[in-house]
């Protein structure tokens, strides 16, 4: 137990302060651009390592009951993968954005056309918002990815602009879906639910961890971004918050009528979608703008779970 300590000591103190520990793990990842190369080949692992963890602290009774009502996530996927996408995308290609800035308008198409990031019910749980809304939602939402972004896919763009191929990208969402089931349901089995919840925060900290990974697989190259384009990047980071806010606000609005810890964990995850999913789907054949909007978007990801529980403290305070 005392080798043990020091690890799970660590662990507890980075699932304590969750929020500002991810936002930090991304500052610190574009600090060691040398690790990208050897990080990169452990992107999937980490994404694994997420929704196991999700499927884990939540439990699947939690889930069943969220879907079994289906009415509010059902409501939710359509926002999120149907109107948003095309909203967004056919006031782009009305004001032009298509043929002026092509690179911009694919960023758009991969910003949007995806389900929120696995580590959303986790940021929901750091909040203390109901963790089991967001994975049901994100669960919908990965099966409805493939053909939702494949009709996006045909209806704003040709075949040499995006070659999308919504199979792929279907067989490896279910791959990540099926094995963090099955190995959330074995390591529940075989843990049990009162330490799982005695575990609680070295949970949490195996989760920054996870996110760091990430991070620094992410981020490699923006430095150089940064020192070379300064306002253009900053232009970046301002839409990509802007875009996550916008959607958290729709999703919010389109969920007013539900319970709303519930429609707030859901909005939540609609403004964090897994970005690098797409990008991954589309292999090296992206354009430079795009791989730099991918890699300034995940900014709000990393940065929007510590912004509100910022604003939420301080309302508390001045209530």
């Amino acid at each position: 137990m005392t080798v043990l300590s020091l690890p799970v000591n660590i662990l507890s103190f980075l699932g304590r302060h969750g929020t500002i520990a991810i936002a930090l793990s991304l500052l610190v990842g574009m600090a060691l651009p040398f690790l990208a190369a050897s990080v990169r080949p452990f992107l999937d692992e980490a994404v694994l390592t997420l929704l196991t963890m999700s499927f884990m602290r939540i439990g699947f009774r939690a889930i069943g009951s969220e879907l079994m009502q289906p009415v509010m996530i059902l409501v939710a996927v359509v926002v999120a993968m149907l109107v948003l996408p095309a909203g967004v995308l056919w006031i782009g290609h009305a004001i032009g954005l298509n043929a002026s800035h092509p690179d911009l308008y694919i960023a758009l198409f991969i910003a949007l056309a995806v389900p929120p990031v696995a580590a959303v019910p986790i940021f929901a749980g750091l909040l203390r918002l109901p963790g089991a809304p967001a994975l049901a939602f994100l669960i919908v939402c990965i099966v409805a990815t493939p053909f939702a972004a494949s009709l996006h896919a045909r209806l704003f763009f040709s075949a040499e602009a995006l070659p999308f191929d919504g199979a792929t990208i279907g067989l490896r969402l279910a791959g990540f879906l099926i094995g963090a089931a099955t190995l959330a349901a074995i390591f529940r089995r075989m843990i049990g639910t009162e330490r799982l919840e005695a575990w609680r925060s070295p949970i949490d900290g195996i989760n920054v961890l996870a996110m760091f990974v990430f991070a620094i697989a992410v981020m490699d190259g923006v430095g150089p971004a940064i020192a070379n384009q300064p306002w253009f990047v900053a232009t970046l980071l301002g839409a990509t918050f802007t875009l996550a806010l916008f959607q958290m606000a729709v999703m919010r609005l389109a969920l007013s009528f539900f319970d709303h810890e519930k429609a707030t964990s859901i909005a939540l995850a609609t403004g964090l979608r897994n970005m690098g999913l797409m990008v991954a789907a589309l292999g090296l054949s992206i354009p430079e703008t795009t791989w730099l909007w991918f890699a300034v978007g995940q900014f709000p990801i990393f940065f929007m779970p510590w912004i509100i529980e910022i604003v939420r403290k301080q309302r508390a305070q001045s209530s």
